[in-house]
C-alpha cells in the first residue's frame, strides 16, 4: 500500500516539475488563436476552473486557454498523501 501511495507522489511531483518548467505553455493545453497583431496587453491571468481544467490566459486575456494537467497534479499528490496517511495510521 505503502508503494502505491509512493507512485501517487512521485507521479504528482514529476507534473508539478513539468508544469514549473513549461509555464506559461503548460502540456496538455487547449489555446485559442485569434490572431492578435502587435504586443499582448499583459501577461498570465487566471479564470477559473471548468469541470476539472484550469482556465487562463497566457498573454493578458488576448487567448483563452484551459489545462487538465494542474488538476492531474494536484489530484495525483492529493491520493499519494492520503494512501501514505492511510497506511500509517494502520500500524
Amino acid at each position: 500500500m505503502a508503494a502505491l501511495g509512493a507512485v501517487f507522489l512521485l507521479i504528482g511531483g514529476v507534473l508539478t516539475a513539468v508544469i514549473a518548467l513549461t509555464f506559461p505553455e503548460l502540456p496538455s493545453t487547449y489555446c485559442t488563436d485569434v490572431g492578435y497583431r502587435g504586443d499582448p496587453p499583459g501577461g498570465f491571468e487566471y479564470y477559473s476552473y471548468a469541470g476539472l481544467s484550469m482556465v487562463y490566459s497566457p498573454d493578458g486575456g488576448v487567448n483563452r486557454c484551459d489545462t487538465p494537467v494542474v488538476t492531474y497534479a494536484i489530484a495525483s499528490v492529493a491520493v499519494g498523501c492520503g494512501v501514505l496517511g492511510f497506511e500509517r495510521r494502520g500500524r
